[in-house]
């Protein structure tokens, strides 16, 4: 999900998305949102109400969602890794 968000209350954003257990994940980008959250939710109305939450956090404007269909490739941070260390 990403959040834009107003510059003038980021604390009261991350604070907000701290106390919501669904935000497993939270990044700050350079893409037109401030934030890319990964949300987790178990059904479209779940994924409803935690769109509603993250809403109601003060400094938080809007937010764009992208459902993830399914995993093209895992994380897999071992094979960067393996090319690190061989050179």
């Amino acid at each position: 999900m990403s959040l834009t968000m107003s510059q003038a209350e980021p604390e009261s954003v991350h604070e907000g998305l701290l106390a919501l257990p669904e935000a497993v994940e939270v990044h700050y980008t350079t893409a037109d949102a401030d934030l890319l959250a990964h949300v987790v939710a178990m059904d479209t109305t779940d994924l409803h109400r935690i769109t509603k939450a993250i809403l109601a956090i003060d400094g938080v404007d809007r937010t764009s969602t992208a459902i993830s269909l399914a995993e093209v490739i895992p994380y897999r941070p071992r094979s960067l890794l393996h090319r690190l260390a061989n050179g």
